[in-house]
C-alpha cells in the first residue's frame, strides 16, 4: 500500500505524506517547519495551509477540512485531528477493497487549549511517531501542568521578577499564551511568536489583549512569552531580576534546566507521552505498526506486547499490503 523513502508514498500514485523533499502531490500533517516543503500541490487543513503560506508564501494548496474524505485514484483520504498544534492532522487512507492506513503525524491525546482534540479511527496499518517512546517519559496530568505554570508566573511577579516563558514559536508558545491569558495575566509576546499567533486568532483562538515585546517598553507586571533562541539576546538578558521557564516534554530528563539554560523546565508537551503512545495503539487497534521519529527500539517493546511492529525505514516495505 505504501513505500517509504524520504516520506511515505502511496503505491501506484504520485501522492506522498509528509515528504521531506518537494514532490508532485503531498498531504502535509501540520505546519511545523520540519514537515513542510514547496510541493507542486499540497493537501492540508485550513489552519495548516495558513501556517505554510506564512512560512513559504503563496504556494498551491488545496485546503481540506477535517472529516471530509477526498478521492485520489484508488484512495479515499481523510484528515483527522491530531491534537498536536492548531490544524494538525492524522492522515487516514482507505483503499477500495483493500486495507486501511492511519498515519499519526505528531499527535497528543490530552486536550490542550489551542489544538483540535484528537480523534482516531481503527486502521489495519498504523504509522506512528514515538518521540517519547521510553517508559521514563510519563507526564503529569494537564491540569497540574497548567497550575504549575501559573504558579511559576505568580511567584515571579510577587517577587518583583520578570517571568520569562520559553516555548517553540509555533505551538507551545501559543498554548502558553492561551493558558496564561485565560487566567488573566498580561502578556508581552516576542514578534516571532505573535507572527504565528495571528494565524491562531484568524482561526478562532482568542488570546485577549496582547502587547508586542519591545526592548524599550516597560514590561513590569507582564509575562514575557519568548522562543527558545531569544535566551541569548541582549535585550532579554538585560531583563533583571528575572526567572525563566522552558516548556518541553524533555523536562522529564534530569538536568534539563541546565541543558536549556533556564531556572525550570515544565514537561508541557504537544506530543503523547509513553502511556499515551500505548493508549493510542489501543484506540487504533491495528494489525501492523510502523514506528518513526523516536527510540529505534520502541518497536521491540511493542513486539514484546504481542504487536506486529516494525521500524519505518527505506526498504520498499508496505508493498505487500
Amino acid at each position: 500500500m505504501f513505500t517509504f523513502d524520504k516520506g511515505i508514498r502511496l503505491k501506484d500514485r504520485p501522492l506522498w505524506i509528509d515528504a521531506s523533499n518537494g514532490v508532485a502531490q503531498c498531504c502535509v500533517s501540520h505546519g511545523h517547519s520540519d514537515h513542510i516543503r514547496r510541493h507542486k500541490l499540497t493537501y492540508a487543513t485550513p489552519a495548516t495551509a495558513s501556517f505554510i503560506r506564512r512560512r513559504l508564501g503563496d504556494i498551491p494548496i488545496q485546503e481540506i477540512d477535517f472529516d471530509q474524505p477526498f478521492e485520489i485514484g484508488p484512495y479515499f483520504i481523510t484528515f483527522l485531528p491530531a491534537g498536536h498544534i492548531l490544524g494538525s492532522a492524522q492522515v487516514y487512507v482507505q483503499q477500495e477493497n483493500g486495507p486501511s492506513l492511519l498515519y499519526s503525524g505528531d499527535f497528543k491525546l490530552d486536550t490542550g487549549r489551542t489544538a483540535e482534540p484528537l480523534r482516531v479511527r481503527q486502521a489495519d496499518i498504523l504509522i506512528m511517531e514515538c518521540t517519547f517512546g521510553y517508559p521514563k517519559y510519563r507526564f503529569p496530568v494537564r491540569e497540574e501542568l497548567e497550575q504549575r505554570l501559573c504558579r511559576f508566573v505568580e511567584d515571579a511577579l510577587e517577587n518583583g521578577q520578570y517571568p520569562l516563558v520559553y516555548g517553540y514559536a509555533l505551538g507551545k508558545a501559543q498554548e502558553a499564551m492561551k493558558i496564561l491569558a485565560d487566567r488573566g495575566f498580561s502578556l508581552a509576546v516576542h514578534g516571532s511568536v505573535l507572527h504565528m499567533a495571528e494565524v491562531y486568532s484568524r482561526h478562532g483562538i482568542d488570546f485577549g489583549h496582547v502587547t508586542r515585546f519591545r526592548k524599550n517598553d516597560d514590561h513590569r507586571g507582564k509575562v514575557i512569552i519568548l522562543p527558545p533562541q531569544a535566551r541569548h539576546q541582549k535585550q532579554i538578558r538585560a531583563l533583571q531580576p528575572s526567572r525563566s521557564i522552558f516548556l518541553s516534554g524533555w523536562g522529564v530528563d534530569p538536568g534539563a534546566r541546565f541543558r536549556y539554560g533556564v531556572d525550570e523546565v515544565l514537561p508541557l508537551s504537544d506530543h503523547a507521552d509513553f502511556e499515551g503512545l500505548l493508549r493510542y495503539i489501543d484506540l487504533v487497534n491495528p494489525k501492523t505498526i510502523y514506528t518513526t521519529h523516536g527510540p529505534k527500539d520502541f518497536y521491540l517493546y511493542l513486539r514484546s506486547l504481542g504487536y506486529d511492529a516494525h521500524p519505518l525505514k527505506p526498504s520498499g516495505q508496505g508493498e505487500l499490503f
